[in-house]
């Protein structure tokens, strides 16, 4: 999946954490050597999600999967209903597929996504940070298909959203930049546990 991040290099202090976990059998989640990831004074974070179609069901089903991966509760997030109070905004790019059941069959590049992160004036923390998700047109797809496809790049851009900046090289992983698979394996589990106990150097977005 696609992404945009203006990086800038800026230190910010570690706080104590628990125990960290092994950095063995994950793929690199920094953006030229900057992190970002949510602090625990920021938590829950705040969604909002596009309010056609079953985007809210999507999003809020994608967080509630990347929470489970976490031990210590390091991250959580919570929808709202308005776009004005949401640290993260998630919309569809250009049409809303219908809500029908996902095809349990082999799966098919139907849709893509793109996150983007934008600084704010001070050029060291966010503004804000977005997500789209798109169906992919020209090709003769079922709205089962389609259905399938949005809920693994749902999965897939909410981690950009949650800090991981990087796409993963494996092909088993959801942050693979065409997610073949449902939800996070070990890989991107063992990743994002890393990341939220890795000390940032890009700030969130105010409230």
């Amino acid at each position: 999946m696609k992404r945009h991040l203006a990086w800038v290099l800026i230190g910010l202090a570690a706080c104590g954490e628990p125990t960290a976990p092994t950095r063995s059998g994950t793929y690199p989640f920094d953006f030229g050597g900057n992190v970002f990831r949510w602090t625990g004074d920021r938590l829950p974070v705040r969604y909002y999600a596009d309010a056609r179609g079953h985007m809210r069901f999507l999003v809020d089903r994608a967080l509630r999967i990347w929470e489970s991966q976490f031990l210590y509760g390091e991250f959580r997030g919570v929808l709202v209903s308005d776009s004005a109070n949401a640290d993260v905004i998630v919309r569809w790019a250009d049409s809303v597929p219908p809500d029908v059941p996902p095809d349990a069959g082999p799966p098919v590049v139907a849709c893509d996504g793109r996150t983007s992160f934008y600084f704010d004036g001070t050029g060291v923390a966010l503004d804000s940070v977005r997500a789209n998700i798109g169906i992919t047109l020209g090709q003769t797809l079922t709205a089962a298909q389609v259905a399938a496809c949005v809920r693994r790049v749902a999965i897939h851009e909410l981690g950009h959203t949650l800090g991981i900046l990087q796409e993963s090289p494996g092909a088993t992983d959801i942050m693979n930049t065409t997610p073949v698979v449902d939800a996070p394996g070990d890989r991107d589990r063992r990743t994002v546990e890393v990341l939220y106990h890795t000390a940032p150097t890009i700030g969130p977005p105010p409230r």
